[in-house]
């Protein structure tokens, strides 16, 4: 984990920066690496187009999102913040879940408008649709009016419980790109960390409005800044299921 105190000795990866194969090289420090991804990044930001010609090649909004996922990860949330308003001023579309059939195997199309960037993360096939099992207490807290249980999820057949069935890929593969739900959660946690709460939760209830069946959803409220926190926290459990950032949203 990206730590401030300790990351210019925490030992990144070997960087290669060159194309001499002879070159020698040694693991880079945390910072260091960090600190070349960011400025790819921010390189990649003034060479690429507003929108991609396909959903599997990069664009500005997709380098702008991952540089907020980047900072966030980081704990550097005033920067994670202007990353992901900078990515929503170009591409803030929300998919209405109203809209999605639910008993379809996979309800959400590869490629969908809330898409900025799509791949699929390469892993055990343990973890396949087919496969894993969501947690109990988990697929509880989604409430009945929330339609996210009923695109996300379906009965495990005979190995019982519940499997996913949500992947942005439209696929039984884990999603592993960027779309705009995350951003929205990404921005609304920056709020809520930097202290706004209003625009906290204005950001948590606009992509929670598309989720829920139309005319059943109340907005959140809070009192203070850490209680919207929680409020985020909680939906960006929910919402990035099977994305592979919850290890990293565990060890920050």
């Amino acid at each position: 984990p990206y730590q401030n105190n300790s990351a210019a000795t925490d030992f990144g990866i070997p960087l290669r920066l060159h194309a001499d194969v002879g070159e020698s090289i040694q693991r880079a420090s945390l910072e260091k690496t960090y600190q070349q991804i960011i400025s790819d990044l921010q390189n990649a930001i003034t060479l690429l187009p507003n929108t991609a010609q396909y959903k599997t090649r990069p664009s500005k909004p997709a380098a702008y999102a991952l540089l907020a996922r980047t900072f966030q990860t980081m704990q550097e949330y005033d920067k994670a913040l202007l990353y992901a308003d900078s990515c929503l001023q170009l591409e803030n579309t929300l998919i209405d879940f109203n809209a999605l059939d639910s008993t379809q195997s996979f309800p959400i199309a590869r490629f969908n408008d809330e898409v900025l960037f799509n791949c699929v993360n390469v892993g055990s096939s343990i973890v396949l649709a087919g496969r894993a099992r969501v947690d109990s207490i988990l697929y509880n807290s989604y409430q009945d009016g929330d339609l996210r249980k009923s695109n996300f999820f379906k009965p495990g057949g005979s190995r019982g419980g519940w499997a996913f069935k949500g992947s942005y890929d439209g696929s039984p593969y884990q999603f592993g790109g960027i779309a705009t739900d995350e951003v929205y959660l990404i921005r609304a946690e920056a709020y809520a960390r930097t202290g706004n709460t209003t625009q906290a939760l204005q950001d948590l209830n606009t992509l929670m409005l598309s989720r829920w069946r139309t005319g059943s959803y109340n907005p959140y409220t809070a009192t203070s800044a850490d209680q919207a926190l929680q409020f985020v926290l909680s939906e960006r459990r929910k919402e990035l299921i099977f994305r592979g950032l919850r290890w990293t949203d565990l060890r920050r």
